[in-house]
């Protein structure tokens, strides 16, 4: 399996596992929404999964300190926890689009279900919806800071 297709499914579980875990603690921490937080964690452990077979070769494959999209932009602030949840849904569901399409290529067939990976990414969708909801039901009434 190339090394460049490898570093792009190792960037893309990084991506959507760090977006998965800030929905995650929004959802335990901030929401107490539990349901939630285990989909949350599900999801995450399962895209996590998704490594396994493939281990050292994705480890093996990164260059973190060769890549030349690593020195973008500054990220761009937050105005409240909704622009976070948003963020962080949209940058899970992005990585888990950049996986699905790669693991129809012949080297994934037996590794990684594409099917898999696109429940997931309609999982967040629907997740995505639910917190909004939640965080808005909980900031009525609620006096600015």
């Amino acid at each position: 399996m190339q090394a460049r297709i490898l570093r792009t499914v190792d960037a893309n579980i990084n991506r959507v596992s760090e977006g998965l875990r800030v929905l995650e603690d929004v959802s335990r921490f901030m929401l107490e929404d539990d349901a939630a937080a285990r989909r949350l964690k599900h999801v995450r452990h399962q895209v996590n999964n998704l490594a396994r077979d493939l281990g050292i070769k994705l480890l093996l494959s990164r260059d973190s300190e060769g890549d030349i999209g690593a020195g973008g932009d500054l990220p761009v602030g937050h105005s409240d926890i909704s622009s976070i949840v948003r963020a962080n849904a949209k940058r899970s569901q992005e990585g888990l689009r950049v996986l699905e399409e790669l693991t129809k290529l012949p080297e994934f067939k037996d590794v990684i279900s594409a099917d898999e990976v696109r429940k997931s990414r309609y999982i967040i969708y629907t997740i995505e919806a639910v917190l909004i909801a939640e965080l808005a039901e909980h900031n009525k009434g609620q006096p600015e800071d």
